[in-house]
């Protein structure tokens, strides 16, 4: 699961009000700020200290608040930590209060809590990676920027990378090395035999995908992604990835979960597996157990013999790959892994491939009679 929290650490300096050791007067405004940012206030403490200066304590709904006073110098430390959906609420407190106290001068830093964790900082998106270090990207050009009902999305343009996709600042495709990512993922596609005919993608929601499986000759594909604002932001921003594929009459777009559309939808001839780092965050489930049912439907959603290529994780991160070395040949046969060093992760990344065995559920399915069911790789 993947923790998440927006902290804002904030100083108001040269603050004149003569309240800053009024302890009533700063609770009665903590929780006016908090009512009008739209948090909930679930109990307020202070303390007055000897001679001067204040603390207030918030524990809210959200999380927690908290501020201390320096009335000596007119200073104001400010803490503010929600888990809330609504990202901006903190900063709308932040502003109630700096209305209110009339600052000279203020500070303030937003730090994303979770894993990963980063500071942000103008101008660019940090990509921190749980292997120890992390990537920043300058953004050029902010396209778009929103948190939907499940993530932050962001789109920019930089220099070399051209446009980015960034889900919860975690890079997941750049127009630079778009080809590459996706050719390499497919790379088992890609053996000269007759192309699927119906083939299931599990996120894939920048189109490139999708564009590829089209050049290919995919009869029809049904892509699952879980959050339609992502797709409706790269259809408008990242046409130089998915080349209008979106659009074309051989594409079907469900809005689901993915183990919720593995469940009611079988019979796909191959499978292209392409989730964000942390897909059990959505659903709030422990990771192995997560990763364990998503390839037990995926076994059951594709016919014998039928091919899965997933992109796996860093090549750095350890724990991981193992999971996937464990989970994968738990459900499918003739299991590989490869690698590619993509440039604008900065990092090598790990893709693996395997087949839906011929016997499934105790009943095992005869090479001619699938070949002569139509299924593309009934050769095994």
């Amino acid at each position: 699961m993947k923790p998440t929290g927006i902290q804002i650490i904030g100083e108001f300096i040269k603050v004149s009000s003569d309240r800053l050791n009024d302890r009533e007067y700063l609770e009665n405004l903590l929780v006016e700020g908090i009512d009008k940012s739209g948090l909930h206030t679930v109990k307020v403490l202070s303390h007055k200290f000897d001679p001067v200066g204040v603390t207030v304590i918030a524990i809210i709904s959200e999380s927690h608040i908290a501020i201390h006073t320096y009335p000596e110098a007119g200073h104001i430390s400010l803490d503010i930590f929600t888990c809330s959906p609504d990202d901006q609420a903190p900063w709308r407190l932040f502003h109630f209060l700096e209305e209110k106290l009339k600052p000279k001068t203020k500070r303030a830093v937003r730090i994303v809590r979770g894993n990963p964790i980063y500071v942000e900082q103008n101008g660019f998106i940090s990509n921190f990676s749980v292997n120890g270090f992390e990537v920043r990207y300058y953004v050029k050009k902010s396209l778009f920027s929103k948190r939907s009902q499940f993530q932050r999305i962001d789109i920019i343009e930089n220099d070399p990378f051209g446009r980015i996709l960034f889900l919860e600042n975690e890079i997941q495709i750049s127009e630079y090395d778009a080809d590459l990512y996706n050719r390499k993922l497919l790379e088992p596609f890609l053996n000269g035999a007759e192309p699927p005919e119906h083939v299931a993608i599990l996120g894939g929601n920048n189109g490139g995908l999708l564009h590829h499986l089209l050049k290919l000759g995919v009869e029809k594909i049904t892509l699952a992604e879980i959050d339609p604002e992502v797709i409706e932001a790269v259809k408008k921003y990242l046409p130089g990835i998915h080349r209008g594929a979106f659009d074309d009459p051989r594409v079907e777009v469900v809005i689901a979960e993915p183990t919720e559309f593995l469940k009611q939808n079988r019979g796909f001839d191959a499978l292209v597996y392409d989730l964000t780092t942390y897909p059990e965050a959505f659903v709030h489930m422990e990771r192995e157990a997560y990763f364990d049912q998503v390839m037990r439907h995926t076994r059951e959603s594709v016919k014998p013999g039928g091919l899965v290529s997933l992109q796996c994780c860093s090549e750095l991160d350890r724990e991981t790959r193992a999971l996937f070395e464990r989970l994968l040949p738990r459900y499918f046969e003739d299991v590989s892994f490869r690698d590619a060093y993509i440039p604008s992760f900065c990092e090598n990344w790990i893709f693996a491939a395997a087949r839906i065995p011929q016997s499934v559920h105790g009943e095992t399915v005869k090479i001619d009679e699938l070949k002569e069911g139509g299924g593309a790789y009934g050769d095994g």
